[in-house]
């Protein structure tokens, strides 16, 4: 058996504002070519294809026309995931009628109602895949649970549902030529995160356990955007996100997984690069170093950050003008001029700070905005000599407006003194 292992496209991602349509069409192209290339028996994608669970027109379009594609090459699977949506999922089946070689798999089903596939491929052996799209904590599994189970640890329901599947799948398997797959879309305490999954759906209350995972030939998983091994398994991945689709998941290679198998032995599991379309880069500098480093920026999404001795306008038409060939999302300006230096005190000095240098520590780590840095401390430094000497603080802005009567004009004192 040989088996493509796809997952997390999340079509129509925005990244700071830009459509990563560009980056999709290209790593969706990679894939094909690869799924050709390689000639799978099977591609699975574990859940997310859609970034919103009311994608728009263009990215539905863009994912029926990728996935009938594949479908030449070899049958697919789509599980739903926690950004997909299961009417949506039901619709695209109904649409594409019964004869289709694209699965999608809208919800958890027994194995009785089918939530185990048969695929027969040439060599005489069959795939039982095992299916388990996304499973929110807060809503019953039908057919799984009773009324008993519904306030058990999400950990202990999926349990249940794990079990019964690989209890279906080892239910008339023929061992010697029958080969156990399992796919679904979950979060596995231990697994690393990329930090752009949705924060909700990988803490705590939604990690499942390693060792109740079905012992198959091969654990397809889909949730988690960094490839990996799944925790504590030889035979489990994630595939992983096929681009990057934030900064945090800039470093990351990006990969789907070609695992070949025989009925009753270990997998062999190939991870198969790809570009991870257009590169994330963050800069910080002067406009020198932005401009220095333009030419190894070509076609890169990037967040820009530029030093500057004093205030500059118009800073991000020059850092777009500077960077011709890059995607600039961002620029921001980090001024030495509005920045305040916080006193610093020796170790041997054992003097408890004053509020005027407190306050300045704390100019210095926040910042002002719209105000000088030498105003601000001395209209606080005078407040404080007020408080001190139980006087009304008084400013000569007050004394100005004092001056002025109610019509706008300068009042006679004021104007005597003029």
């Amino acid at each position: 058996m040989k088996l493509l292992h796809v997952s997390d496209w999340h079509l129509g991602r925005v990244t700071y504002n830009a459509s990563r349509t560009e980056d999709h069409d290209k790593i969706i192209a990679e894939i094909l070519d690869i799924a050709k290339h390689e000639e799978p028996d099977l591609i699975l994608h574990t859940g997310d294809l859609f970034e919103s669970i009311r994608p728009a027109y263009e990215d539905m379009d863009r994912a029926v026309r990728a996935l009938l594609a594949l479908s030449e090459v070899a049958p697919v699977v789509v599980l739903c995931g926690n950004h997909d949506s299961p009417a949506l999922f039901r619709l695209f089946s109904k649409l594409l009628g019964d004869e289709t070689r694209v699965r999608f798999i809208d919800r958890p089903r027994t194995p009785e109602d089918g939530g185990i596939l048969s695929f027969p491929i040439e060599r005489g052996e069959i795939i039982r895949l095992a299916t388990l799209p996304f499973v929110h904590a807060n809503r019953m599994v039908p057919m799984f649970e009773r009324p008993e189970t519904w306030m058990a640890a999400y950990a202990d329901r999926v349990k249940i549902i794990e079990e019964v599947m690989f209890e279906g799948l080892k239910e008339s398997a023929n061992f010697a030529k029958d080969i156990l797959v399992f796919a679904a879309h979950l979060h596995v305490a231990g697994a690393r995160f990329s930090n752009t999954e949705r924060p909700l759906h990988i803490t705590e209350a939604y990690a499942t356990r390693a060792e109740h995972i079905p012992q198959v030939s091969y654990a397809a998983f889909g949730h988690i955007h960094r490839p990996q091994a799944l925790p504590l398994s030889e035979n489990g991945w994630y595939a992983g996100s096929p681009i990057a689709l934030d900064f945090a998941e800039a470093s990351e290679e990006k990969k789907v997984l070609l695992v070949e198998a025989e009925p009753s032995r270990p997998p062999n599991i190939r991870q198969i690069p790809l570009s991870g379309g257009r590169p994330l880069r963050k800069i910080d500098g002067t406009l020198e170093d932005i401009k220095r480093l333009a030419p190894t920026m070509k076609n890169a999404l990037c967040l820009v950050t530029v030093q500057t001795s004093t205030p500059m306008p118009n800073l991000s038409e020059m850092v777009r003008d500077l960077l011709p060939d890059s995607v600039v999302l961002q620029v921001e300006e980090s001024c030495s001029a509005k920045k305040v230096v916080a006193l610093k005190r020796g170790d041997a000095e054992a003097v408890e700070p004053t509020f005027e240098e407190l306050f300045r520590e704390y100019l210095g780590e926040a910042g002002t905005k719209g105000a000088a840095v030498d105003r601000v401390l001395s209209t606080f430094s005078s407040l404080l000599a007020a408080v001190e000497h139980e006087e009304k603080p008084g400013f000569a802005e007050e004394k100005l407006l004092e001056d002025i009567g109610p019509s706008g004009t300068p009042s006679r004192g004021a104007g005597a003194a003029s």
